[in-house]
Protein backbone atom coordinates (compact mmCIF):
# COMPACT_ATOMS: atom_id res chain seq x y z
CA UNK A 1 0.00 0.00 0.00
CA UNK A 2 2.66 3.00 0.63
CA UNK A 3 4.13 1.81 -2.57
CA UNK A 4 0.56 3.00 -4.38
CA UNK A 5 0.90 6.20 -2.18
CA UNK A 6 4.41 7.16 -3.38
CA UNK A 7 3.71 6.29 -7.19
CA UNK A 8 0.71 8.55 -6.28
CA UNK A 9 2.73 11.71 -5.31
CA UNK A 10 5.33 11.21 -7.72
CA UNK A 11 2.23 11.80 -11.01
CA UNK A 12 1.45 15.15 -8.75
CA UNK A 13 4.70 15.94 -8.68
CA UNK A 14 5.45 15.71 -12.11
CA UNK A 15 2.61 18.23 -12.88
CA UNK A 16 3.74 21.32 -14.31
CA UNK A 17 2.71 24.06 -11.89
CA UNK A 18 2.09 26.44 -14.25
CA UNK A 19 -0.43 23.99 -15.83
CA UNK A 20 -4.24 25.76 -15.58
CA UNK A 21 -6.95 23.43 -17.11
CA UNK A 22 -9.33 26.39 -17.09
CA UNK A 23 -6.94 28.90 -18.65
CA UNK A 24 -8.71 30.62 -22.08
CA UNK A 25 -7.74 29.57 -25.56
CA UNK A 26 -5.30 31.99 -27.10
CA UNK A 27 -7.00 34.09 -30.09
CA UNK A 28 -5.96 33.50 -33.46
CA UNK A 29 -3.43 37.12 -34.44
CA UNK A 30 -5.09 39.43 -36.08
CA UNK A 31 -2.63 39.35 -38.92
CA UNK A 32 -3.52 35.57 -39.74
CA UNK A 33 -6.91 36.38 -39.99
CA UNK A 34 -6.02 39.14 -42.47
CA UNK A 35 -4.06 37.11 -44.70
CA UNK A 36 -6.98 34.31 -44.98
CA UNK A 37 -9.18 37.41 -45.93
CA UNK A 38 -6.79 38.78 -48.68
CA UNK A 39 -6.50 35.28 -50.08
CA UNK A 40 -10.42 34.56 -49.90
CA UNK A 41 -11.23 37.94 -51.87
CA UNK A 42 -8.48 37.11 -54.55
CA UNK A 43 -9.93 33.76 -54.87
CA UNK A 44 -13.48 35.29 -55.38
CA UNK A 45 -12.27 37.77 -58.16
CA UNK A 46 -10.41 35.30 -59.87
CA UNK A 47 -13.24 33.04 -60.32
CA UNK A 48 -15.59 35.84 -61.22
CA UNK A 49 -12.82 37.37 -63.93
CA UNK A 50 -12.87 33.82 -65.47
CA UNK A 51 -16.36 33.96 -65.82
CA UNK A 52 -16.81 36.95 -68.09
CA UNK A 53 -15.17 37.68 -71.59
CA UNK A 54 -11.55 39.70 -71.72
CA UNK A 55 -12.26 43.08 -71.39
CA UNK A 56 -10.32 45.20 -74.62
CA UNK A 57 -8.27 47.95 -72.38
CA UNK A 58 -8.91 51.78 -73.28
CA UNK A 59 -6.10 52.52 -75.07
CA UNK A 60 -6.16 49.26 -77.44
CA UNK A 61 -7.51 48.71 -80.80
CA UNK A 62 -8.90 46.62 -82.52
CA UNK A 63 -8.40 46.19 -86.16
CA UNK A 64 -10.37 43.66 -88.38
CA UNK A 65 -9.36 41.21 -90.68
CA UNK A 66 -9.01 42.39 -94.24
CA UNK A 67 -11.73 40.04 -95.22
CA UNK A 68 -13.84 40.09 -92.32
CA UNK A 69 -15.88 43.11 -92.74
CA UNK A 70 -16.21 46.52 -94.74
CA UNK A 71 -16.71 49.40 -92.14
CA UNK A 72 -18.11 52.57 -93.87
CA UNK A 73 -14.87 55.55 -93.86
CA UNK A 74 -14.16 56.37 -90.64
CA UNK A 75 -16.37 54.05 -88.88
CA UNK A 76 -13.60 52.75 -86.20
CA UNK A 77 -13.24 56.77 -85.16
CA UNK A 78 -17.01 57.38 -84.92
CA UNK A 79 -17.72 53.86 -82.98
CA UNK A 80 -19.04 54.61 -79.52
CA UNK A 81 -16.44 54.01 -76.56
CA UNK A 82 -18.18 51.05 -75.37
CA UNK A 83 -17.97 49.22 -79.14
CA UNK A 84 -14.15 48.67 -78.75
CA UNK A 85 -12.81 49.65 -75.21
CA UNK A 86 -15.63 49.21 -73.42
CA UNK A 87 -16.15 51.59 -69.74
CA UNK A 88 -14.98 50.62 -66.21
CA UNK A 89 -18.33 48.50 -65.64
CA UNK A 90 -17.83 46.18 -69.19
CA UNK A 91 -16.43 44.78 -71.25
CA UNK A 92 -16.13 46.03 -74.97
CA UNK A 93 -18.85 45.08 -77.38
CA UNK A 94 -15.96 44.37 -80.06
CA UNK A 95 -14.78 41.27 -77.24
CA UNK A 96 -17.65 39.47 -78.46
CA UNK A 97 -19.12 39.93 -81.64
CA UNK A 98 -15.83 41.10 -83.23
CA UNK A 99 -14.27 44.82 -84.18
CA UNK A 100 -17.48 45.33 -86.78
CA UNK A 101 -20.09 43.39 -85.51
CA UNK A 102 -19.33 40.60 -87.62
CA UNK A 103 -19.98 37.92 -84.87
CA UNK A 104 -18.92 34.14 -85.08
CA UNK A 105 -20.37 31.21 -84.34
CA UNK A 106 -23.14 31.22 -81.75
CA UNK A 107 -22.66 34.71 -81.30
CA UNK A 108 -24.76 37.19 -83.93
CA UNK A 109 -23.34 39.43 -86.16
CA UNK A 110 -24.56 42.48 -85.42
CA UNK A 111 -23.88 44.78 -88.65
CA UNK A 112 -26.50 45.84 -90.76
CA UNK A 113 -29.00 44.49 -88.25
CA UNK A 114 -32.39 47.38 -87.96
CA UNK A 115 -31.06 50.06 -85.55
CA UNK A 116 -34.52 49.65 -83.68
CA UNK A 117 -34.13 46.13 -83.46
CA UNK A 118 -31.14 45.81 -81.44
CA UNK A 119 -32.57 48.53 -78.69
CA UNK A 120 -35.52 46.11 -78.57
CA UNK A 121 -33.86 42.96 -77.42
CA UNK A 122 -31.09 45.10 -75.68
CA UNK A 123 -34.01 46.24 -73.45
CA UNK A 124 -35.34 42.82 -73.99
CA UNK A 125 -32.14 41.32 -71.96
CA UNK A 126 -32.41 44.20 -68.90
CA UNK A 127 -36.31 43.22 -68.92
CA UNK A 128 -35.26 39.25 -68.31
CA UNK A 129 -38.10 39.02 -71.29
CA UNK A 130 -35.08 37.48 -73.01
CA UNK A 131 -32.47 35.24 -71.23
CA UNK A 132 -28.58 35.63 -71.45
CA UNK A 133 -26.75 35.92 -68.46
CA UNK A 134 -23.76 38.16 -70.17
CA UNK A 135 -26.25 40.01 -72.11
CA UNK A 136 -28.14 41.35 -69.22
CA UNK A 137 -25.24 42.01 -67.66
CA UNK A 138 -23.88 44.70 -69.64
CA UNK A 139 -26.93 45.96 -71.28
CA UNK A 140 -28.26 46.72 -67.66
CA UNK A 141 -25.16 48.80 -67.23
CA UNK A 142 -26.05 51.32 -70.49
CA UNK A 143 -27.86 53.84 -70.31
CA UNK A 144 -30.73 54.60 -73.37
CA UNK A 145 -28.93 57.05 -75.31
CA UNK A 146 -25.82 54.38 -75.06
CA UNK A 147 -27.88 52.19 -76.77
CA UNK A 148 -29.15 54.13 -79.27
CA UNK A 149 -25.65 54.93 -79.95
CA UNK A 150 -24.35 51.42 -80.21
CA UNK A 151 -27.47 50.27 -82.42
CA UNK A 152 -26.80 53.55 -84.88
CA UNK A 153 -23.23 52.22 -84.98
CA UNK A 154 -23.93 48.57 -85.73
CA UNK A 155 -26.72 49.59 -88.25
CA UNK A 156 -25.16 51.39 -90.54
CA UNK A 157 -22.27 48.45 -90.95
CA UNK A 158 -21.78 47.13 -94.41
CA UNK A 159 -21.75 42.98 -94.37
CA UNK A 160 -19.48 40.88 -96.16
CA UNK A 161 -20.86 39.01 -99.32
CA UNK A 162 -21.63 35.60 -98.02
CA UNK A 163 -20.44 32.67 -99.73
CA UNK A 164 -21.70 31.32 -103.04
CA UNK A 165 -24.65 29.11 -102.04
CA UNK A 166 -23.77 25.34 -102.81
CA UNK A 167 -27.04 24.37 -104.39
CA UNK A 168 -27.17 21.24 -102.69
CA UNK A 169 -30.61 19.41 -100.77
CA UNK A 170 -29.93 21.27 -97.70
CA UNK A 171 -29.82 24.74 -99.45
CA UNK A 172 -32.59 23.83 -101.49
CA UNK A 173 -34.79 22.69 -98.20
CA UNK A 174 -33.99 26.11 -96.79
CA UNK A 175 -35.18 28.39 -100.13
CA UNK A 176 -38.27 26.03 -100.21
CA UNK A 177 -38.59 27.03 -96.25
CA UNK A 178 -38.43 30.72 -97.01
CA UNK A 179 -40.48 30.99 -100.31
CA UNK A 180 -43.39 29.05 -99.76
CA UNK A 181 -43.22 27.63 -95.99
CA UNK A 182 -43.97 23.45 -95.18
CA UNK A 183 -47.96 23.53 -95.03
CA UNK A 184 -48.08 19.77 -93.98
CA UNK A 185 -46.18 21.01 -91.09
CA UNK A 186 -48.49 23.93 -90.74
CA UNK A 187 -45.24 26.06 -91.14
CA UNK A 188 -45.37 29.32 -93.21
CA UNK A 189 -42.74 31.13 -95.31
CA UNK A 190 -39.97 32.60 -93.53
CA UNK A 191 -40.33 35.63 -96.59
CA UNK A 192 -43.78 36.44 -94.93
CA UNK A 193 -41.99 38.21 -92.44
CA UNK A 194 -38.44 38.38 -92.94
CA UNK A 195 -38.73 38.92 -96.64
CA UNK A 196 -38.05 37.19 -99.54
CA UNK A 197 -34.60 37.49 -99.26
CA UNK A 198 -34.32 37.26 -95.92
CA UNK A 199 -33.71 41.41 -95.31
CA UNK A 200 -35.67 41.97 -92.63
CA UNK A 201 -38.78 44.01 -92.06
CA UNK A 202 -38.41 47.08 -89.44
CA UNK A 203 -37.94 46.98 -86.30
CA UNK A 204 -39.46 43.39 -85.12
CA UNK A 205 -38.74 40.81 -88.06
CA UNK A 206 -34.59 41.04 -88.12
CA UNK A 207 -32.40 40.76 -91.21
CA UNK A 208 -31.48 37.20 -91.48
CA UNK A 209 -29.76 37.13 -94.71
CA UNK A 210 -25.82 37.05 -93.73
CA UNK A 211 -26.20 35.83 -90.29
CA UNK A 212 -24.00 33.26 -88.61
CA UNK A 213 -25.86 29.52 -89.33
CA UNK A 214 -24.86 29.04 -85.89
CA UNK A 215 -26.70 31.78 -84.43
CA UNK A 216 -29.93 31.13 -86.41
CA UNK A 217 -29.94 27.09 -84.93
CA UNK A 218 -29.71 27.94 -81.64
CA UNK A 219 -32.22 30.55 -81.44
CA UNK A 220 -34.91 28.44 -83.64
CA UNK A 221 -33.85 25.27 -80.99
CA UNK A 222 -34.64 27.94 -78.14
CA UNK A 223 -37.62 28.55 -79.18
CA UNK A 224 -38.65 25.30 -79.92
CA UNK A 225 -37.31 24.41 -76.37
CA UNK A 226 -39.27 27.36 -74.58
CA UNK A 227 -35.73 29.09 -73.70
CA UNK A 228 -36.66 31.97 -75.84
CA UNK A 229 -40.22 34.30 -75.24
CA UNK A 230 -39.91 37.19 -76.85
CA UNK A 231 -40.89 37.32 -80.49
CA UNK A 232 -44.11 39.27 -81.08
CA UNK A 233 -47.42 37.39 -80.76
CA UNK A 234 -45.12 34.35 -79.54
CA UNK A 235 -45.18 33.67 -83.17
CA UNK A 236 -41.64 31.74 -83.39
CA UNK A 237 -42.35 29.89 -80.50
CA UNK A 238 -45.50 28.66 -82.39
CA UNK A 239 -43.36 28.06 -85.88
CA UNK A 240 -40.59 26.63 -84.35
CA UNK A 241 -42.40 24.30 -82.06
CA UNK A 242 -43.40 22.56 -85.12
CA UNK A 243 -40.07 22.47 -87.25
CA UNK A 244 -37.77 19.64 -87.23
CA UNK A 245 -34.62 19.72 -86.41
CA UNK A 246 -33.38 19.15 -90.03
CA UNK A 247 -35.21 21.78 -91.54
CA UNK A 248 -34.05 24.24 -88.73
CA UNK A 249 -30.48 23.59 -90.10
CA UNK A 250 -31.13 23.80 -93.60
CA UNK A 251 -32.73 27.17 -93.02
CA UNK A 252 -30.06 28.92 -91.10
CA UNK A 253 -27.81 27.54 -93.92
CA UNK A 254 -29.75 28.83 -96.60
CA UNK A 255 -30.22 32.56 -94.99
CA UNK A 256 -26.49 32.24 -93.84
CA UNK A 257 -25.84 32.25 -97.34
CA UNK A 258 -28.25 34.73 -98.62
CA UNK A 259 -26.64 37.93 -100.51
CA UNK A 260 -28.41 40.97 -100.04
CA UNK A 261 -28.14 44.62 -101.59
CA UNK A 262 -26.93 45.40 -98.02
CA UNK A 263 -23.76 43.34 -98.68
CA UNK A 264 -20.29 44.21 -100.28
Amino acid sequence: MPTREKRSVERVEDVDPAFDPWEPSRPIPIFVLGIFIALAVWGGFSYVGDLVPERVAAGDTVTPAASTVNQPAGAANDAPRLIHGGSAEVWSCASCHGAAGQGAGQTPRLAGLNSAYIVKQLQDFVSGARTNESMRYVASQLSPSEMNEVAEYYSALSIPAAPSPSGDGRFNRGRELNLRGDWNRDVPACATCHGEAGEGLGATFPRLAGQQPEYLFSQLTAWKGGRRHNSPQSLMEDIASRMSEEDMWAAAQYFGSLRTAHSK
